[in-house]
Order: C-alpha cells, then sequence, then structure tokens
C-alpha cells in the first residue's frame, strides 16, 4: 500500500500529495496519509468529505495516519489551495511577539507558575492570530529543551510558521546547548530588532 509522508509539512502540501495521489489511485484502491499536524489533519479531512471521499483516522506515536479508499464517487476537483484560507484557524499571523523570560509565569508559586506556562504556550497554539516571533531569553530558553513538557507545543507552533528565536548567551550559560533543538539560536540584537519592529509585544 502506498503511504504518503506529510508529516513537517504546511498546508497546502498535504492536501497537494494527497489529492496527487488520489488522482492515480484506481477505483477501489486504498493508500495511507501521514501527518503531525493537527490543522492539516483538519483540513485533509475536510478536503476529502468534499471530494466524497472515504477515509479513517488512527492516531499513534505522535501523527496521524489517514487510510484513504478511492470510490466510485471520488471527483477530486476542489484546489488544494482552497482549504488554507485565513477562515481556518492557524493560517493567519498578528503583527505582534511574544516575549518569554521565564520557564515560569508570574510569581510566587514555582509549580504553579510552571502550570501556567504550559497552559500559556497551549493557549498560544489555539490563537486564530499567531504571533509572528516568539522570543525565549534567560530561563525561558529551559522551555526549548528535548525533554520540556511543552517541547512538543512548540515544535507544533514552529510548524504553524511561528519564528521562535532563543537566545545563544543564554543557552550557553544554562548548558543547554546539546538539549535545544527547537527554533533559531538569536542574539540579543536580532531579539531587540524583532520586538521594536513588532506592533505589539506581549510579554509571559
Amino acid at each position: 500500500m502506498l503511504t504518503v509522508d506529510t508529516r513537517g509539512r504546511q498546508c497546502p502540501e498535504p492536501i497537494i500529495a494527497a489529492k496527487k495521489a488520489l488522482a492515480q489511485a484506481l477505483e477501489g484502491e486504498s493508500f495511507t496519509v501521514l501527518t503531525d499536524n493537527q490543522t492539516s489533519l483538519d483540513n485533509l479531512s475536510r478536503f476529502l468529505k468534499d471530494n466524497r471521499t472515504e477515509f479513517s483516522v488512527r492516531e499513534s506515536g505522535g501523527f496521524w495516519t489517514l487510510t484513504i479508499t478511492k470510490g466510485a464517487g471520488a471527483v477530486v476537483r476542489q484546489e488544494a489551495e482552497d482549504y488554507c484560507s485565513s477562515g481556518i484557524p492557524h493560517l493567519s499571523k498578528g503583527d505582534f511577539v511574544i516575549a518569554i523570560s521565564s520557564d515560569i509565569m508570574g510569581s510566587g508559586n514555582d509549580e504553579l507558575g510552571a502550570l501556567l506556562m504550559g497552559n500559556f504556550i497551549k493557549a498560544i497554539r489555539d490563537l486564530d492570530h499567531l504571533p509572528s516571533k516568539i522570543v525565549f531569553y534567560n530561563s525561558g530558553v529551559m522551555l526549548g529543551k528535548d525533554d520540556s513538557p511543552v517541547i512538543d507545543h512548540l515544535r507544533e507552533i514552529e510548524k504553524m510558521g511561528v519564528s521562535l528565536l532563543l537566545c545563544a548567551t543564554c543557552i550557553s550559560f544554562y548548558s543547554l546547548a546539546e538539549k535545544i533543538h527547537v527554533g533559531t539560536l538569536s542574539n540579543m540584537f536580532e531579539i531587540a530588532q524583532a520586538m521594536a519592529s513588532a506592533s505589539n509585544v506581549i510579554k509571559s
């Protein structure tokens, strides 16, 4: 069975790949499409339903597998780009930057602060208008560690097109060079420039 791996790819690429496979498949033939993005899953599902194509979805290992079967009613007429309109959540960005200077949110109880920060990062992922950039400095860079409780959310946000800038000096200070595999290592000039050029800066 043909497998189309679209993990790490943003709309409309997963739909274009699925559309091509559907057009080449014979009637009654099945193939699978892999995606690791909730938005891509939603868009693919809408596209297949609109094209009267049967499919099933299974989640495992942090990604989704769509098993698609080409039937007699499949039309494959809709354009893939039509499913990436700004009316779909997460596909438009606002002119604002989020600045994160700590791995906890607020002051008081650190355990509560860590919980609030996790909820904040998750909430960013679900915004209708995403930030253009998120900058991390001081202990905020710890959120980008491979074992961070929010690392999966940050990777998904990055796949949605948001630039993640992490202070390289801070990463060196906390000896995290081997533990950061998300975003881009940056410097204070670039971070200051990102904040100065934005219409609004939200500080956590």
